[in-house]
């Protein structure tokens, strides 16, 4: 029997976690999750999960912590390979500064966006699609173009 794929929701928001997790267990993946970013990286550490979904604000003083931690993930040849999912509620709220992979790539390395709050097909999609990669994009950021 094949292992289940594991990911990681670092996500602040009590309630969009527990979405995300009965939607994705639902699925039958294993779900771990981190409430702030300093514990998502220990995590993340620890356990190598095949997928990272990190939201990008954490509270109202931490405006872009998830993109902080995007590119620390990044930095480190352990967490590297793993693809990221990041969260966002910006293109919902100011459409007109909406991310993109394509657009933004070069400063944020992170393989696909959600917005905020995730619709269960579109998070399952969007999880499916990732961990078919099996190695995110930016495996060789800042010194590469996506894969």
């Amino acid at each position: 029997m094949a292992e289940r794929a594991k990911i990681l929701i670092i996500e602040d928001d009590e309630d969009t976690v527990e979405a995300m997790k009965i939607t994705l267990e639902a699925e039958n993946y294993r779900v771990l999750s981190a409430f702030n970013p300093d514990e998502g990286l220990k995590k993340a550490r620890d356990e190598r999960p095949d997928l990272i979904i990190l939201d990008v604000m954490f509270g109202k003083k931490e405006k872009s912590k998830g993109f902080d931690y995007a590119i620390k993930m990044k930095q480190e040849r352990a967490l590297a390979p793993v693809p990221i999912l990041m969260v966002t509620a910006i293109n919902v709220r100011r459409p007109e500064f909406g991310f993109s992979t394509e657009t933004d790539g070069e400063y944020l390395p992170v393989d696909d966006f959600i917005d905020k709050p995730a619709q269960p097909e579109d998070l399952v999609g969007k999880v499916k699609k990732l961990l078919a990669l099996k190695t995110s994009r930016w495996v060789n950021w800042p010194n590469q173009t996506p894969q």
